[in-house]
């Protein structure tokens, strides 16, 4: 008798005995050539996260990580619904293909799925009428942007938010994402004098306030995740993690605040020194940018002791937002380092073609 799965075709099927089979389902790639993954730890959000097949561990890989909690499974446990739902529609497929062929056989029926009965004047015909088989939909995944490189395995993953650890060898990847990000707002910055050339002095202007902006928001998200992973790993409850972080408020917008939360937080003492100094100027210049149009008001002028005139527009050069992302790079490194000692991947230098900049 026919069985239900014929071995072989398109599905690789493997015929193990006791109405068991193995199939092997090959999992589409999205037009970059990534794949989707998921962690399966129903707790951790975001959890979605994209390897591109080739990159990394590319053979005997028998265990896999999760970007964001560093969750451990095999690596087919990392599978969204969606390739999930996409595998079984493909085994319905070919049941509904085979199963034809299983009633065809139980009841005698030719190849074009007919039978007849007696003869002369007293006769019968049964025939099988095939539904067509079900079209199975590619897997609906989400796009996501942010792209980072593991520099300990060369793993090329896309992740939601910052990624903290390499799906593939577990190693903390969190400053080379980190300085992706810088390196995306150095490229925008890059772009400024072209832009302003084409399309006017005020869209340059607007484009050096953004870029400052993404620095602080590059600041801000790096330290609440820092924050976060250090509560955690000390045994704080999820629940007074979540606390803590809301108490913080915008305090990381802010380096003389940033200073006294991490001293009474962890007891780590951030320096006096030229590069914090950088990131102070340059985020005091935020709150005239965010709240008045860029127009210097007095809360900005007894913040930041500038010289700048009150009722003036803030000004910001170029050079300057330099400094501040190679600035960035060096305290989200330095408090890194501070909180976890044990997990320093090796220096990894991204910086946008033509630029550079230093601070002493």
């Amino acid at each position: 008798m026919r069985k239900l799965f014929q071995p072989g075709g398109n599905l690789g099927v493997q015929d193990l005995g006791g109405d068991r089979y193995r199939m092997n389902i090959s999992v589409p790639r999205d037009l970059d050539g990534r794949m989707a993954r998921e962690c399966p730890d129903a707790d951790c959000s975001p959890g979605y996260f994209k390897v591109t097949p080739g990159t990394g561990i590319t053979g005997g890989q028998v265990q896999a990580y999760c970007p964001y909690c560093r969750h451990a499974a095999e690596p087919n446990d990392f599978a969204t619904e969606e390739q999930r739902r996409y595998a079984k529609d493909l085994v319905m497929r070919e049941v509904q293909r085979n199963l034809n062929g299983v009633i065809k056989d139980a009841l005698g029926l030719g190849a074009n799925g007919r039978r007849k009965f007696g003869g002369g004047f007293v006769s019968m015909e049964m025939s099988l009428k095939e539904s067509p088989l079900p079209h199975v939909r590619r897997p609906f995944e989400d796009d996501v942007r942010r792209d980072v490189i593991c520099p300990h395995c060369t793993l090329d993953q896309t992740v939601f938010g910052l990624a903290v650890w390499c799906a593939d060898c577990g190693k903390d990847i969190f400053l080379s994402h980190i300085n992706a990000e810088i390196a995306v707002t150095r490229q925008m910055l890059g772009d400024v004098q072209r832009r302003g050339e084409l399309l006017g002095k005020r869209v340059a202007a607007k484009d050096l306030e953004n870029c400052l902006e993404d620095g602080v928001s590059i600041f801000e998200a790096a330290m609440r995740a820092l924050v976060r992973r250090a509560l955690k790993e000390r045994g704080t409850p999820a629940e007074d993690v979540e606390r803590q972080l809301t108490k913080l408020g915008n305090a990381f917008q802010n380096i003389g605040r940033t200073r006294l939360q991490m001293a009474d937080l962890f007891a780590v003492a951030i320096p006096e020194n030229c590069i914090w100094g950088v990131l102070a100027a340059a985020f005091e210049k935020r709150h005239p940018i965010t709240h008045n149009l860029g127009v210097v008001d007095r809360k900005y002028l007894e913040r930041a002791q500038a010289a700048e005139r009150h009722g003036r527009e803030v000004r910001i050069v170029a050079t300057e937002i330099e400094q501040m992302l190679t600035a960035l790079s060096e305290a989200i490194g330095f408090v890194h380092g501070a909180l976890f000692p044990a997990s320093q991947p090796e220096p990894v230098h991204m910086q946008a073609a033509g630029s550079s900049s230093s601070i002493e």
